[in-house]
């Protein structure tokens, strides 16, 4: 890319959970599994039938043969404290931190368990897409997901100059207790998908995109 070339920003909050895939096909969940090692992951379609905001059935009259998409389950900070306060009466272990919560209840056996624990979800991103429309930034599909029905982050936002990104960084590290669940950073992506494509990929990690961390 040439040192003059505009470059507009997507920052969205880095979700402190645990990154799923969900497979539609003609507008239907036909599976879910967690990322794993971003290869192989865990089938855990009939847990992520029982989320709250993941629907069974696209919104819309019309929907691509096969979409992916990418999302990251966590737990709001109430209900954590709630099932806190549950295990430790009964006994029982209590999880660290709510990510911790989110996994071990998304990975039960009984999807009537993790319907309880009443999981939430992030949709981050489009993964594979076969006979859908063509895209040429990543808000545009944010925008698409929603539409369709699946839950994206509002505060995901467009930005644009390197003095808005770190500004709107440092509101995040003061405020990120303000939101009810927990975030860990901020995620910033450049938007255009034709300078994604050009800027390309390291052996691991997409050069496009990275992840301002909070400390502990």
């Amino acid at each position: 890319m040439a040192s003059d070339e505009e470059v507009a920003i997507t920052a969205e909050p880095k979700i402190d959970g645990l990154s799923c895939s969900l497979v539609y096909e003609d507008g239907v969940l036909v599976r879910a599994a967690t990322r794993g090692d971003g290869a192989v992951g865990e089938d855990v379609t009939a847990n992520v039938r029982t989320l709250r905001g993941v629907p069974e059935k696209l919104k819309g009259r019309s929907h691509p043969e096969r979409i992916e998409v990418r999302g990251e389950i966590y737990m709001l900070m109430a209900d954590f404290e709630r099932l806190r306060e549950a295990e430790a009466e009964a006994g029982r272990k209590v999880p660290a931190n709510p990510r911790n919560f989110a996994a071990g209840s998304l990975r039960q056996k009984d999807p009537a368990m993790t319907a309880r624990r009443r999981l939430s979800m992030w949709a981050y991103q489009l993964g594979e897409v076969v006979g859908g429309p063509a895209f040429t930034s990543h808000h545009d599909t944010l925008d698409f997901l929603r539409a369709l029905g699946l839950p994206v982050n509002p505060e995901v936002r467009l930005l644009d100059s390197l003095d808005a990104v770190i500004a709107h960084c440092a509101h995040w590290q003061e405020h990120r207790h303000d939101l009810g669940y927990d975030i860990d950073g901020v995620v910033v992506k450049v938007d255009d998908l034709t300078q994604r494509a050009r800027l390309g990929h390291t052996s691991r990690a997409p050069r496009w995109a990275i992840a301002f961390k909070f400390p502990p």
